[in-house]
């Protein structure tokens, strides 16, 4: 129950980093102003989990694999951040679970590093690496380990009465671009997205490959902390035949282990 339009890692981790980032890093303002919410929807972002923060994500895809008339699709994930890219290393480990019927029967584990390159009071730049599809098991074994290598800002835009942060990303992954039209093979090549908070609960973004476009929109659930939910469009002109909803609930956890 693969999805093929995934090329990398869990959907659901996607955004929860740079969700985090917002709040961790502290942008030089001399008005202390509330942020708005940003989101990234089809494209890795270099950001990885603070250390001892964890996220849980479900995420149900229609058509499965974006082949149109398949059904629907599952995957549930979970991830874990160690270190800290600032002053070393950042290190995020995801495990995705992408059978649901019957449950489990089919996964594999991401392991992604970051690195801060560049921390101004406006703007910071941050670099990673990751490999997936790790100790695959059930269908997700019938394919090859993953990488991807990732470079993304996050900058803001300040409004009279709130922070909008902007972020872009870009970066070049094994099996990151659809091959042929209407068929599930991949090959390398680039992806690159921006995204942009827009009021304190809702973000959108734009995303693509070097034949598809992927639109998305992030909300975080207003009265319960951690909790977002996205929704995005990949392929959205059904360019590579490969048109797919895909609607995601994550839920993040601060400081789990006491930042261990």
């Amino acid at each position: 129950m693969r999805n093929t339009l995934k090329t990398f890692g869990s959907v659901a981790a996607l955004g929860v980093a740079t969700l985090t980032m917002t709040g961790s890093i502290a942008f030089g303002q001399s008005v202390v102003k509330d942020s708005a919410n940003v989101t990234m929807f089809g494209a890795d972002a270099a950001f990885t989990l603070p250390k001892g923060d964890m996220y849980f994500g479900a995420t149900l895809s229609d058509p499965r694999g974006g082949v149109s008339g398949k059904g629907t699709d599952g995957d549930m994930s979970m991830g874990i951040g160690f270190g800290n890219p600032i002053t070393s290393l950042g290190f995020e480990l995801d495990l995705n679970v992408t059978g649901l019927e019957p449950f489990g029967d089919s996964g594999n584990f991401t392991l992604k590093t970051s690195r801060a390159l560049l921390m101004r009071p406006n703007h910071v730049v941050f670099g990673s690496a990751a490999v997936s599809n790790l100790a695959a098991w059930g269908d997700s074994n019938v394919g090859n380990e993953r990488w991807n290598a990732t470079i993304s800002g996050l900058t803001q835009i300040e409004g009279a009465d709130l922070i909008h942060p902007f972020m872009w990303t870009v970066g070049y992954g094994s099996d990151a671009v659809l091959s042929t039209a209407g068929s599930s093979l991949t090959e390398e090549g680039w992806f690159a997205g921006v995204g942009i908070g827009v009021t304190e609960t809702f973000g959108m973004s734009v995303s693509a490959t070097e034949n598809q476009y992927n639109v998305g929109v992030g909300v975080r659930v207003p009265g319960i902390e951690g909790l977002n939910v996205s929704y995005g469009v990949n392929d959205i002109t059904d360019h590579m035949d490969r048109k797919q909803q895909m609607l995601t609930l994550t839920y993040s956890l601060n400081d789990v282990f006491g930042g261990f």
